[in-house]
């Protein structure tokens, strides 16, 4: 009787992914793990104390990994601002409430989750990072500016459709929702950038006073003030 065993199974690779390398989505799962790793360095010690080597640590992965993906702290840095600019944009429009209803409502809701989420712990601390940075980083106020952009264009769309229904008297939508931005989370942002900590009661008073200072302005038949005449000389 012969001995000799019959041969292994023949194990082929998958076409899609080549030796030695991790699957796109482990690749995409350790980029989003290092970029959040260096963003807590860069928030919790500034651009110029942080350390390559700790976020290398923290992320479990060599510095040689890092830099083969960033080649600098500067490019790691502008990674982390963008993928956090990135992702504040597409949580605040999956959680925007319904743009449907009586204008004190729909501002209400509005107001209250715009300002929820610019006086949260990490987005202050983020905005901070963006502020002193941006001077060595000019990018990043034409990203933060798109992105808000295209947070408050929901809000323009509305206002657009109730001047056309005539229930508000506003001939410039997209000016009227910068002004309500204002009015219902501009101050709370500055003071939680100044390190006050804002309590859900101060909040909702804001909103609700920004509300009713924004309609009663825009109210249909109210009294015009005229502009002011420029001086072009």
């Amino acid at each position: 009787m012969s001995t000799e065993k019959p041969p292994a199974p023949s194990r082929q690779r998958p076409a899609n992914i080549s030796p030695g390398r991790p699957p796109q989505a482990t690749l995409a799962a350790r980029t989003r793990h290092l970029l959040s790793v260096a963003g807590a360095e860069f928030v919790t010690r500034g651009f110029a104390e942080a350390s390559v080597s700790r976020i290398a640590r923290d992320a479990g992965m060599s510095k040689k990994t890092i830099y083969a993906r960033f080649p600098t702290k500067d490019a790691l840095l502008l990674a982390v601002l963008e993928d956090y600019i990135s992702g504040a944009r597409e949580a605040v429009l999956d959680g925007m409430p319904t743009m449907t209803g009586e204008p004190a409502q729909v501002l209400t809701r509005y107001g209250m989750q715009i300002a929820r989420d610019w006086t949260s712990p990490r987005v202050v601390a983020m905005y901070r990072l963006i502020i002193s940075e941006v001077v060595r980083f000019p990018q990043l106020a034409e990203i933060f500016t798109s992105t808000t952009e295209v947070i408050r264009s929901t809000l323009t769309t509305y206002l657009r459709e109730q001047a056309t229904a005539g229930t508000v008297a506003i001939t410039d939508p997209e000016a009227a929702s910068r002004q309500f931005g204002m009015l219902a989370y501009g101050e709370l942002r500055e003071r939680t950038m100044l390190g006050e900590t804002i309590t859900e009661e101060r909040l909702t008073a804001t909103v609700e006073r920004a509300v009713t200072l924004f309609l009663n302005g825009y109210a249909v038949g109210a009294p015009r003030q005229p502009s002011p005449a420029l001086d072009r000389t």
